[in-house]
């Protein structure tokens, strides 16, 4: 059996090196297109003072002193509208704002079916969201003992009045109200920060709801809801606390549109889409979730809108949803990315209910809220690239040079031959052919070689011999 010619074995293996080429390839360029990121802990005990004290968020469950009800229907209604019809509906729209937050514009459901339109517009002229300020609870009204880090504060002095999702508020460690924003600037460890872990690090303080002082009107059970943000978040999803109960909260930290004035975030971007859909159906925002902006608040006469809508608003639509999920519904598609650093708070909130009754204020029903880090360190995790694009540029040409022995230099050298030595060659070739046609026949010599056979000669040594 013959050897196989070395062409063919030549042939053989360039074109195997060729194929694993391509097929490598092809993986690193779908690895690429769709599976862009990966997600790898960065550190296992990265520390808690490094990341700020999560903003914390506490409302009372029922937003409005109804003790200052007299006081608001003498400043805001005007006298001519001291009717009995229009008492009730100045009463049913503070009750309905009382328990409003973000999506539950089923609320103003009184309002929409019973009060004909006309009714409305009387009272157009008034702006609830002053309204609500007014009544909104101070934090002296509520708050006392407050402890950061062990030490005794005047609450007023670190809890101030903020809008959020669920209406106005008060916040703690806050970067979004007036009184944050000049603590920011005077204080360079502001928003504050926690060493360590344990009730003895965190926040403290005893909340009273005040039930008595509540809209006789309200059904709604009692308590406090809490939303604990990173600094610089607009708002979240607030967490539900009884009240007679001690709550411990242990946490573990781990399309680019945003609010005016409001750096990008994941939850910012969120709000600005929120806002943007009342705006698309409504015409009008409900100013009492959002930071100012120049968008028109909702008025009595656009309320009735916000209940219609309500169905739609309540619901985020995840994009990509209804490919796996049977009952679609339909909501708010909002296209927000994730922000490249952020912190995530999980929380795990225990209560229990208060045992010494004799230590209660009389007639009040009390919660005290202790806010701390569970653990001195936390997880880090750090999403990057698969490839980026110098890990592409390595990995391609790193399985260049092995499959087809090509490396930068041999491109540069075969662009080289193909684009300028092989351009040169041909152009003198022709200029030569151009000569050669130029020059007359007869003045054209073929020059004749002669072959001579020459004998050696024989040396004189032998010649002698001979």
């Amino acid at each position: 059996m013959g050897h196989m010619p070395n062409w063919l074995l030549f042939i053989i293996g360039f074109v195997t090196a060729c194929l694993v080429f391509a097929d490598v390839t092809r993986e690193i360029g779908f690895i690429n297109k769709h599976y862009p990121l990966k997600t790898v802990i960065a550190d296992l005990h990265y520390p808690v003072f490094k990341i700020p004290f999560p903003e914390i968020i506490i409302c009372n469950k029922n937003r409005l002193n109804w003790q200052r009800y007299n006081e608001a229907k003498q400043k805001f209604l005007q006298q001519r509208h001291w009717t009995p019809k229009h008492e009730q509906l100045f009463i049913d729209t503070l009750n309905a704002y009382d328990t409003l937050s973000f999506g539950k514009f089923d609320n103003f459901g009184n309002i929409s079916n019973l009060y004909p339109p006309i009714l409305l517009n009387e009272l157009n002229y008034l702006n609830f969201s002053v309204v609500v300020k007014f009544m909104a609870w101070q934090c002296q009204e509520i708050f006392s003992e407050c402890f950061w880090l062990n030490r005794p504060y005047d609450c007023c002095d670190i809890f101030s009045l903020r809008k959020s999702s669920k209406g106005f508020c008060l916040a703690f460690n806050s970067m979004e109200t007036e009184e944050g924003k000049r603590r920011g600037k005077n204080d360079p460890y502001y928003p504050w920060r926690s060493w360590g872990r344990g009730s003895r690090h965190g926040l403290k303080l005893r909340i009273f709801p005040r039930i008595h002082q509540h809209s006789p009107g309200s059904v709604e059970t009692k308590g406090i809801m809490m939303m604990l943000v990173e600094p610089y978040v607009w708002s979240y999803i607030g967490n539900e606390i009884g009240v007679n109960t001690r709550a411990m909260d242990e946490l573990e930290s781990m399309f680019y549109k945003s609010l005016i004035n409001h750096r990008y975030m994941f939850e910012n971007c969120q709000a600005e889409c929120q806002q943007e859909y009342l705006l698309k159906f409504c015409n009008c925002t409900v100013d009492i979730f959002f930071p100012p902006d120049k968008y028109r608040a909702c008025r009595l006469s656009d309320l009735p809108c916000l209940y219609k809508h309500n169905d739609f608003l309540q619901v985020f639509e995840q994009l990509g949803e209804h490919e796996y999920v049977t009952q679609h519904v339909k909501g708010m598609a909002c296209p927000c990315f994730y922000n490249c650093k952020s912190l995530s708070y999980f929380t795990d909130i225990r209560q229990e209910n208060l045992g010494n009754k004799a230590e209660l204020e009389a007639n009040e029903t009390e919660i005290r809220l202790e806010v701390y880090f569970l653990w001195e360190t936390i997880k880090l995790y750090e999403t990057t690239a698969v490839y980026t694009l110098i890990d592409l540029m390595a990995s391609l040409g790193g399985l260049a040079s092995l499959c087809i022995g090509c490396s930068l230099v041999g491109v540069m050298e075969l662009l080289y031959f193909l684009f300028l030595n092989v351009p040169k060659r041909i152009v003198l070739c022709s200029i030569a052919a151009r000569r050669v046609k130029s020059i007359p026949k007869k003045m054209v010599k073929t020059k004749k070689v002669l072959f001579h056979k020459i004998t050696p000669a024989m040396p004189l040594n032998k010649r002698r011999s001979a």
